[in-house]
């Protein structure tokens, strides 16, 4: 009887051991935590978030508010637009999946890929019809002093002067698989380890009027080239930040004070 007894707590003690470890294999990060880690990113802590970040991936394993974190952190926009399209995918109706789709928005936008971006931001519309980021574009301010400018070309509708959410596509080809990932050439940037990429220009009369923009409100920024599909760019980037955290803060006051979307990106 005793042996029975012994029997029957060994097996009782295996099954809940079993059961924890089902239960911390599919735990989730809470969006507090989350969001306090985002908090940190946006106001100069991003290299604490960075730090953490392995024991978070360790602790809650594919989670997509960790993963969210992840992209964030990462400043090569090429693989950044895979992390946060992978979160889209496989978790599509998780809190952060409307977030990641945002940001896919902005990369292509940001990039040039007008037509993409449309199209990220329809699906955005479609699967996510009461997101923040749906119903807050639906109520925007009125443009910035950049957004107003007349646009000179009547076909290729080449803005950032425009809503994104407003503006029509620039003719491109079908979208490819993966961003273009075409060097480009700068004229005279300060050097730097990361830039802040405003917009890309099917003519450099209109990157210029974003380049003016900036200088306005003390933001210096330059023109560069980038081959897209055939076409030609004119990508227009603020340079020269020594460290991520200093890009990070005009992305935020870009935003804030006049709501122009931009990326980070490594050089």
């Amino acid at each position: 009887m005793h042996s029975s007894l012994k029997k029957t707590f060994s097996l009782s003690f295996a099954l809940l051991l079993a059961m924890m470890s089902v239960g911390s294999l599919f735990a989730q990060m809470p969006e507090p935590e989350v969001r306090k880690r985002l908090d940190f990113i946006y106001n100069g802590q991003a290299e604490r978030v960075r730090i953490e970040l392995p024991s978070m991936q360790k602790q809650y394993p594919g989670d997509p508010g960790v993963a969210y974190l992840d992209a964030i952190l990462t400043t090569d926009g090429v693989t950044a637009v895979k992390k946060f399209q992978a979160i889209v995918d496989d978790s599509p109706q998780n809190e952060w999946a409307d977030d990641a789709l945002y940001k896919v928005y902005q990369y292509y936008y940001s990039v040039g890929l007008y037509k993409t971006a449309d199209q990220k931001f329809q699906q955005l519309k479609d699967q996510y019809p009461n997101s923040l980021y749906v119903v807050g574009l639906a109520q925007e301010q009125k443009p910035s002093p950049a957004q107003q400018e007349p646009v000179s070309e009547t076909k290729k509708s080449d803005t950032a002067e425009a809503k994104p959410a407003q503006q029509q596509a620039v003719v491109e080809s079908p979208a490819p698989a993966a961003p273009d990932t075409a060097a480009v050439a700068l004229r005279a940037a300060p050097a730097g380890k990361f830039a802040v990429q405003a917009g890309a220009f099917s003519t450099e009369k209109n990157a210029q009027k974003q380049v003016d923009f900036f200088a306005s409100i003390g933001r210096r920024a330059v023109i560069g080239t980038k081959i897209s599909n055939g076409r030609t760019l004119y990508v227009v980037s603020i340079e020269g930040f020594t460290n991520e955290q200093d890009a990070r803060n005009v992305i935020a006051e870009l935003k804030s004070k006049y709501n122009i979307e931009t990326i980070i990106v490594a050089r």
